[in-house]
Formats: structure tokens, C-alpha cells, sequence
């Protein structure tokens, strides 16, 4: 009988991460996940929930980003806003729109009161 080793995770060399950050730090580089600011506005929140419920959705069926694309009629551009959670190049009728067209179940809290 085999006796399988087990592989260990090692860091990438230095000169490799060196390169990554050069690469993220770019202006313009849209894929990044951008969290959610401490002091978001319920309006902020709500897009931020929103842009999440698509990601999981795109996960949960197998979709490449080129299908959600196709399938929201959008650019893959405007999926990566999506996706990473731009939510500063968002608005949130176009997110419930999306989220409605891919027949994602939306359930909505403002101020403690389910709406």
C-alpha cells in the first residue's frame, strides 16, 4: 500500500508577490473585492447584499463570468463591478434588476421593519 504525502503550502517567492501587488495597485485594476466601509450608508449596505446575492448565484450555478454576462445582457466589465463589489460604480436599480432577471429572491429590512 502507497502512503500519500501530504503537500505542504509554502509562500511564493518574494519577487512573485512583489509582482502581484505591482499589478493590483494599478489604476484601474477592477479585480479586487472591495469590502464593506464601517460606516456605509443603508443605501451602500443594500447594493453592497445585492452584489453578493448575484456572486452567489453565479457560484452556485457554474457560471462563468462571460455567461453571467450573456445572461444580463451586460459587459463582463460591469459583471466584475459586480462580482467584486464596486458598489461606488453601481446603482441600486440596475442590482434589483439584475437580481430579478436572474429570479433572485429579494427580501428587504429598513429600520428593523420587514418590507
Amino acid at each position: 500500500m502507497k502512503k500519500k504525502l501530504k503537500k505542504r503550502f509554502t509562500f511564493p517567492p518574494e519577487e512573485e508577490i512583489k509582482k502581484l501587488f505591482k499589478r493590483i495597485e494599478q489604476s484601474g485594476y477592477r479585480r479586487i473585492n472591495m469590502g464593506l466601509h464601517p460606516d456605509a450608508t443603508a443605501a451602500e449596505k443594500t447594493k453592497y447584499k445585492l452584489c453578493k446575492s448575484i456572486s452567489y448565484y453565479q457560484k452556485e450555478n457554474n457560471l462563468t463570468e462571460k455567461e453571467l454576462a450573456k445572461k444580463l445582457g451586460i459587459t463582463h466589465a460591469k459583471v466584475e463591478e459586480i462580482i467584486f463589489c464596486h458598489i461606488d460604480k453601481l446603482n441600486l436599480e440596475e442590482l434589483i434588476n439584475y437580481t430579478e432577471e436572474l429570479s433572485i429572491p429579494l427580501e428587504m429590512n429598513i429600520n428593523g421593519k420587514h418590507v
